[in-house]
């Protein structure tokens, strides 16, 4: 196993940073990308054998060299797996949010996994039909909650790139699997928290006011980063492995609401949860 080179995207935190240190402790040579390119001169890699690498979603050059330089750490070896990791949320109605935000959102979580994805086939092809792409997707591509459009729009955009790429690359024996984890006890939420303050003189305003305990209370109910293990290492590992891994506190909860319901009785009950006289949101 100690052959098998591995690419996680955006590892300097959160779910990133955590999936390194679980595959290298399986035997895989972890190359990780970092967008900020100072941290790479910094002792951040070397703390756990990661391969450092600057790659920044946002910028396409900076993902064409990136996939130049593994080509060179890969050499004859090739690529045995890529886990598209890094993105990030920004909440905000949809009827306000800065029209360069949305397209930013689309950037990092869709255009930038794609343009990676195309320049590392080549080398995922030399593993000789073992190789396979994790995309790190989300609930929030099954169910779109309020004030989290362009997130959820972002997630549903690679739902169904994930499923167009694992017909077409099964063809060419690189297997593409959707990773689609609940709220996990990471800081992409908190990094939110001035939401309503970005739109306070806006429509939504009252509600807004409400996002902030939301985002906390999702950080205390939200599921610890080890429910990950199983799922990645079995997608990663088996020669089976399932096409998309829901995890989920609530599994049947919510394929009920996301699958099941009516739209209107989804919809009525975000509208109730929306307008309770308690102020108490429950989060997906």
């Amino acid at each position: 196993m100690a052959s098998k080179y591995i690419v996680i995207t955006g590892i300097s935190s959160g779910i990133g940073k955590y999936l390194a240190h679980l595959l290298i402790d399986h035997g895989f040579q972890v190359i990780g990308t970092h967008r900020d390119p100072d941290a790479l001169q910094v002792d951040f890699f070397s703390e756990f054998g990661s391969i450092p690498l600057y790659m920044d979603m946002a910028n396409e050059e900076s993902i064409v060299q990136a996939a130049i330089r593994i080509q060179e750490i890969t050499g004859n070896e090739g690529l045995y797996g890529l886990i598209n990791n890094a993105g990030l949320a920004i909440p905000g109605p949809l009827a306000e949010v800065p029209i360069e935000k949305f397209k930013y959102q689309f950037q990092v979580n869709v255009f930038g996994n794609l343009l990676l994805i195309q320049k590392l086939i080549p080398l995922l092809q030399l593993q000789g039909g073992s190789s396979r792409i994790l995309n790190i997707g989300s609930v929030s591509g099954l169910f779109a909650s309020p004030f989290l459009g362009s997130y959820a729009a972002s997630k549903f955009a690679l739902e169904g790139l994930s499923d167009s790429l694992r017909r077409e690359l099964q063809l060419i024996g690189i297997r593409v699997i959707l990773i689609e984890p609940g709220p996990i006890r990471t800081s992409i939420w908190k990094k939110n928290l001035d939401v309503a303050e970005d739109y306070k003189d806006g429509s939504f305003q009252q509600y807004l006011e409400k996002a902030t305990e939301v985002i906390l209370q999702m950080e205390k109910n939200a599921m610890p980063l080890e429910v990950l293990n199983k799922p990645i290492l079995h997608a990663l590992l088996s020669t089976k492995p399932k096409a998309r891994y829901l995890i989920h506190k609530n599994k049947f909860l919510f394929l009920l609401l996301a699958k099941i319901l009516p739209d209107k009785w989804a919809d009525y009950l975000v509208y109730k949860n929306l307008k309770s006289n308690n102020n108490k949101l429950r989060p997906v």
